[in-house]
């Protein structure tokens, strides 16, 4: 299977610190995508040739299937319950760091 190209947001702190862990326990292509239009900054994504995307609770799951020690919670999420509520805590989390970075990366 193709591995897919996973965009992040460098200049958001947060973002970075976890990538940056990934990283290094991984072989994924990664992608600053702080320059990016805002569809990219406001959740993770991995994105392949074919143009097929993942997006939120989804291209985690994709990273942490494909990074060493982590593979276990690519599992636990995907069941049913904790996926849902993987789902329902990711976006308020998205949404609060995507507008902390667009107030205060303009500083």
């Amino acid at each position: 299977m193709e591995k897919g190209k996973v965009l992040f947001n460098e200049k958001c702190s947060i973002c970075n610190f976890e990538i940056k862990h990934y990283k290094k326990r991984s072989s994924l292509s990664f992608e600053d995508c702080s320059a990016m239009e805002d569809k990219y900054l406001k959740a993770l994504y991995v994105q392949f040739s074919d143009g097929t995307e993942l997006k939120g609770v989804d291209a985690f799951i994709y990273v942490w299937s494909n990074t060493k020690g982590y593979n276990w919670l690519a599992k636990i999420t995907k069941l049913p319950i904790i996926f849902q509520l993987a789902k329902f805590c990711y976006r308020p989390i998205a949404f609060i760091i995507f507008w902390r970075f667009k107030i205060f990366s303009k500083v």
